[in-house]
């Protein structure tokens, strides 16, 4: 599974969207911040003050905002995103079933969404998914499977997301 930190692909993005769709072609499950955390730039340091009854105090520089995780969905008809180490897309997230659900990609490679019969449910754009419904997606769409947030983008709707 490739998948990169959404600051990572900033600095591509900067290159121009040629260059950037040149390099990241294909649509996109943007796993956006939340219950997971990336991991930090920045270290809490304790720092000791000087003179006559100080305590330490705890200082930190300009923590960076919470971080999306960008993966690339494969090129494939079918792609199962869920818990399990071998669904397609594997999401370390309690509140996910081990398959939770499916993107499926048509001939014109427009993508649906499907629930699996997962426990805690999917929806998209606030619409709860009833398993055996599927649901076309756009780019921008808004996944919500148990308590991951996830956003569907094409290429180039990610360039515009990285560059805006």
């Amino acid at each position: 599974m490739k998948s990169y930190l959404l600051s990572a692909l900033r600095r591509v993005a900067a290159e121009g969207q040629e260059a950037f769709t040149r390099q990241h072609a294909g649509d996109w499950l943007v796993w956006e911040a939340g219950n997971w955390k990336a991991p930090r730039a920045q270290t809490l340091v304790l720092e000791t003050v000087k003179g006559a009854g100080a305590t330490p105090a705890a200082v930190t520089a300009h923590a960076p905002k919470a971080e999306a995780l960008v993966i690339a969905l494969p090129d494939k008809a079918q792609v199962t995103v869920g818990r399990a180490p071998d669904a397609d897309v594997s999401l370390n997230d309690g509140t996910l079933s081990g398959n939770h659900l499916t993107l499926t990609r048509s001939r014109d490679g427009r993508w649906a969404i499907e629930d699996l019969g997962s426990t805690n449910g999917t929806s998209v754009e606030g619409l709860t998914l009833r398993v055996g419904d599927r649901m076309p997606l756009r780019n921008g769409s808004a996944i919500k499977a148990g308590q991951v947030t996830l956003t569907f983008q094409t290429s180039e709707g990610l360039w515009k997301r990285l560059s805006s």
